[in-house]
């Protein structure tokens, strides 16, 4: 369905002469990616009303893709793996981050997940897609990027964690957890579409 959209839109453009020929595999990808981000951002929105935690749900999204895409990590070979493996990990996260909340030791997991993150971040990042091979020069950038995004949601968890934000310091520590996981679990997209999957899958 999205192949056949992107090409469509991507046809279009040709033939109202908008774009070359030789341009037309960059504007077929960047639709793809397009559609498939906005399909993602509509899955985590609506997984955030099915469990009442709109907000939460806000948190890891943006927590996630920002530091997947730098990060980089586990990518499925297909646009429905992606957004199935997209859905589990919002559903999850959420899941866990509600467990987290109300036990007596969730300040205790904060630190921990801190430590976890950042640990796979300096021995992994940025774990290159098999599709989208990177440069030395690439891989240097997309690392410092992964430490700089890395800190800013370190500050912001801090904060929360400091004023004992339960709910949302839990959101953290859940989103910390599945990028690292998903950083482990690196080997995936092994075909030719594997390269649709940037930001979640």
């Amino acid at each position: 369905m999205i192949y056949k959209f992107s090409g469509y839109l991507t046809r279009l453009l040709c033939k109202e002469s908008m774009i070359s020929d030789d341009q037309e595999e960059l504007y077929d990808y960047g639709f793809q990616i397009t559609i498939a981000n906005m399909t993602n951002f509509v899955i985590a929105l609506l997984t955030g009303i099915c469990f009442h935690a709109v907000i939460e749900m806000a948190f890891i999204y943006c927590i996630f893709v920002s530091l997947r895409f730098f990060c980089g990590g586990y990518h499925a070979d297909t646009y429905g793996k992606c957004f199935l493996l997209f859905a589990v990990t919002c559903m999850t996260c959420l899941w866990v981050a509600k467990w987290i909340a109300v036990i007596r030791t969730w300040f205790l997991l904060f630190p921990a997940s801190l430590f976890f993150l950042g640990l796979c971040i300096w021995k992994k990042a940025p774990v290159e897609n098999p599709n989208r091979p990177m440069t030395d020069g690439e891989k240097k950038i997309f690392k410092k990027r992964s430490f700089q995004i890395y800190s800013f949601w370190t500050v912001s968890g801090i904060i929360l964690w400091a004023f004992h934000q339960a709910n949302l310091t839990a959101s953290f520590i859940s989103a910390f957890i599945a990028v690292a996981i998903l950083m482990i679990l690196k080997e995936g997209g092994n075909g030719n579409e594997g390269k649709n999957t940037e930001t979640a899958g």
